[in-house]
């Protein structure tokens, strides 16, 4: 058959990375480059090509000198002089200003008070105190208060305000900058917050069955997918799935995974129905290279059997005496809009076996040239087949991350192990 978005292993189920997801990532806003025009100006020191200055100023002679300077040292600049704590408040309503540059002692203010009334309405606009050497100290005050500079009147050139100015513009961006990188941190902690409460908190109790789950994401949002659905007829399905790549965009096509399995299996859908319609849902939904690989069993409590539909996931048996892979049905979700899931398969198990539903993100684990694999992961298994279902997921996660010598998992990684008692 040939396949559209992706391709079979030889195992017979498709990597969930095989592929490469369109994951959309945010990036924290640049500085412009760096264009310097003037002598005195280090290069790295980011230069603005239109500035748009207001000086706070009343004594006119000050203000003069302070204009001829910034032309000097700026080269283009757009100039506005005010003399009143008043007009600068009315003057910041009106238009924008990269930078103010602020006589402390005006006819309507004096102090550090002056810089506060206009902190308090300039909408985070930098604020560069003038000072005389009278009130050097006030000035300072002012910066401490959260004024980006200070300039003595009688103690700068060209150059020295033209710096002061740039500083102040870069410092503004950079708060702005990290003001919105915490906007968007806050936001990806809520969205992972509500992706956390989406799996279950802990495994069913079955009689006759040591029913374990664990999960840990590679970063903010997760593409695996796991699940324990009770069915109208007493039988419980059991569900792993793996979204291709991880990220934000992957942890969205999970949340739209696990709606469409619980709303069509409360609606007692047939599993074919069910894996058809969340095959063309997924394939409409989401961007060119996502898919999602799906292992559904069901375990009917009443005949102690279990009925699987494999969409292209990895998932074993491990016996006493074998290692039994999990047939593949069909191909992943997503892939291609019309396929039929019709065909299933069926099993039993012994008092000890153990059916493990993974995730690749385990067995893709990797440490210089050589992944973890299935071979590690199905061995360390069996070497801890006595202990309970919980303790065997552990083992399994400590296990693939000290073969990374990694604190973090590269990729996503998943784990639901059943036990027979």
């Amino acid at each position: 058959m040939n396949i559209q978005r992706g391709s079979l292993n030889q195992e017979g189920f498709v990597s969930a990375n095989t592929l490469p997801a369109t994951v959309p990532t945010w990036t924290a806003p640049a500085t412009r480059p760096v264009v310097s025009h003037h002598s005195g100006v280090p290069d790295g020191e980011p230069v603005d090509l239109n500035f748009e200055l207001l000086i706070v100023e009343d004594s006119a002679a000050d203000a003069a000198l302070i204009q001829a300077n910034l032309r000097v040292g700026l080269g283009k600049v757009n100039l506005r002089r005010v003399d009143r704590l008043s007009a600068a408040i009315e003057a910041l309503a009106t238009e924008t200003y990269n930078v103010v540059l602020l006589d402390l002692n005006l006819p309507d203010s004096s102090g550090v008070e002056t810089f506060r009334r206009l902190s308090a309405r300039s909408a985070g606009t930098p604020i560069i105190v003038l000072s005389g050497m009278e009130d050097a100290e006030t000035a300072i005050e002012a910066v401490g208060a959260g004024a980006d500079d200070y300039v003595q009147k009688s103690h700068y050139d060209a150059q020295t305000l033209a710096r002061s100015v740039r500083f102040a513009i870069e410092r503004n961006s950079r708060r702005r900058a990290e003001r919105e990188l915490n906007q968007v941190r806050g936001e990806l902690d809520a969205a992972q917050h509500i992706q956390d409460s989406l799996y279950p908190r802990e495994a069913p109790v079955v009689p006759g069955l040591d029913i374990a789950c664990g999960i840990q994401s590679a970063g903010i949002g997760c593409g695996d997918y796991y699940d324990f659905i009770p069915l109208h007829d007493g039988r419980l399905a059991i569900v792993v799935g793996d979204v291709s790549g991880h990220g934000m965009a992957s942890a969205m096509v999970m949340a739209q995974t696990r709606a469409c399995l619980r709303t069509l299996t409360a609606v007692n859908a047939g599993t074919d129905l069910i894996l058809a319609a969340m095959n063309r849902l997924i394939y409409s939904a989401t961007s060119e290279g996502m898919f999602v690989t799906l292992l559904l069993v069901i375990y009917d409590p009443a005949a102690g059997s279990f009925e699987y539909f494999n969409a292209g996931h990895p998932g074993w048996i491990v016996r006493s005496e074998s290692r039994d892979q999990l047939a593949t049905h069909q191909l992943p979700l997503g892939l291609i809009p019309e396929l039929d899931y019709s065909d299933c398969g069926r099993f039993s198990l012994a008092r000890g076996d153990i059916l493990v539903m993974p995730t690749d993100g385990i067995a893709e684990t990797p440490s210089g040239r050589e992944m973890f694999g299935n071979d590690r992961l199905l061995s360390c298994i069996e070497q801890h087949r006595g202990e309970h279902a919980q303790e065997i997921v552990n083992h399994v996660f400590a296990a693939a991350m000290a073969y990374a010598e990694a604190e973090v998992p590269a990729d996503d990684m998943t784990a639901v192990i059943l036990k027979a008692l």
